[in-house]
């Protein structure tokens, strides 16, 4: 219910906002059966298993509002949010590695920079919560250009972002060890379904401990 309401409220706050009839129908595919596995093999295409009726969307519709406005409450109505994937581009102009035309050097620095941003949200080191989107941004861009190729200016020039060099090569080794214990998930969960459920969260929790 909670991550239904997220995603509704992120939306409603982007330019591609989602109906809650899109997002409980989602939702009611999401739980059903076939595809509760973590890494499951294209399911068969059997809408029955995920049929949302008017009265069932009703009663979810009303639910993922209720849940909305918890969670807005909570936040005290403060929706902004500062992600490091704008900050990374607007430095590597300041760094000026990313021209103004863009060569298949720069597009590929910055993809990469972007695609460990987004890896860094699945960190068991919670990354996202300890760390500024500034000292983020700079870490995926240091790595990033080592792993390219492109030469940054050979003074410490991450200080000028505010980041410092003892945070810097801790998400570096953060950001590197990400794949690894994605894939270590991924064969834990292998042929397990999903919990979703808080029940089923709290149930994993105790086997995990």
């Amino acid at each position: 219910d909670v991550s239904a309401a997220s995603i509704y409220i992120a939306a409603k706050l982007s330019a591609d906002p989602r109906t809650t009839r899109s997002v409980c129908n989602v939702y009611a595919y999401l739980m059903s059966a076939p595809t509760r596995q973590a890494f499951p093999d294209p399911p068969p295409n059997d809408p029955g298993s995920y049929f949302l009726s008017e009265g069932s969307y009703h009663s979810a519709r009303a639910l993922l509002l209720q849940t909305e406005t918890i969670i807005l409450r909570t936040l005290s109505f403060n929706t902004k949010v500062v992600v490091p994937h704008h900050l990374a581009l607007t430095y590597l102009q300041t760094l000026g590695v990313l021209p103004t035309v863009p060569s298949s050097t720069s597009r590929n620095l910055a993809s990469r920079t972007l695609g460990y941003l987004n890896l860094a949200l699945f960190s068991p080191q919670l990354l996202y919560i300890m760390h500024q989107p500034t000292s983020l941004a700079v870490a995926a861009i240091y790595l990033t250009a080592r792993e390219v190729e492109v030469k940054l200016p050979s003074n410490e020039w991450w200080e000028v972002f505010d980041v410092d060099r003892e945070e810097l090569g801790f998400l570096v080794v953060a950001l590197q060890s990400c794949e690894g214990w994605i894939r270590a998930e991924k064969e834990r969960w292998a042929g397990k379904s999903c919990p979703v459920t808080v029940d089923e969260v709290n149930l994993e929790i105790k086997d995990m401990v």
